[in-house]
């Protein structure tokens, strides 16, 4: 793992070779430098647990994680690797993936979430969601509480009446005969 100043805060690199030991070792060494932005940099397979490391991290500093991302120059990340995101993605945030996204917080409302597959957040979706962006129509959005004011899957998009307060429980959106539908998820 490798930590170094960037224009917007500190952004810490992360190669296939780092292990929880190194990344915890790393995330020691800079503890003050992760008390602003930090942008993460994912080069290769990484476990998203190390993800999830460092995100602890950067709250635990009083920081804010602003980006995850592939190396600069380099190609996006490969399909079928996901992408999670360790905490809530704040307004004005984005958050995109050739795969599929999951986000262990909420994501709140003027922030973006863009995957090629499925969208699951473990929390409320306030923001903007477009699953199956790359022309998936059989991904889905899934969420503790869907409270955005638009969802995208595929080429089709739902927005939201402005009526009822949604439902409580988990929910997920999919499309059926061309439509967004949402409803209660039932395991």
């Amino acid at each position: 793992m490798k930590v170094r100043g960037i224009r917007s805060g500190v952004l810490v690199r992360i190669d296939a070779d780092d292990d929880a030991a190194s990344v915890d070792a790393g995330l020691g060494e800079h503890a003050a430098a992760l008390a602003g932005d930090v942008a993460v940099e994912v080069a290769g397979r990484v476990a998203p647990a190390l993800l999830t490391r460092i995100g602890a991290a950067v709250e635990a500093a009083g920081g804010t994680l602003s980006d995850v991302r592939p190396p600069a120059g380099g190609a996006s990340a490969p399909r079928g690797e996901t992408v999670v995101v360790g905490r809530t993605v704040r307004s004005g945030a984005r958050v995109e993936s050739t795969a599929s996204v999951v986000v262990i917080g909420d994501v709140n409302a003027g922030a973006e979430v863009l995957a090629a597959d499925d969208i699951i957040v473990l929390g409320t979706l306030r923001g903007l969601a477009h699953a199956g962006a790359a022309g998936n129509d059989r991904a889905v959005v899934w969420a503790q509480r869907i409270a955005s004011r638009q969802l995208r899957i595929g080429a089709a998009v739902a927005q939201a009446d402005g009526g009822e307060e949604a439902s409580r429980g988990p929910e997920v959106a999919m499309l059926r005969d061309g439509q967004i539908v949402l409803r209660p998820w039932n395991p």
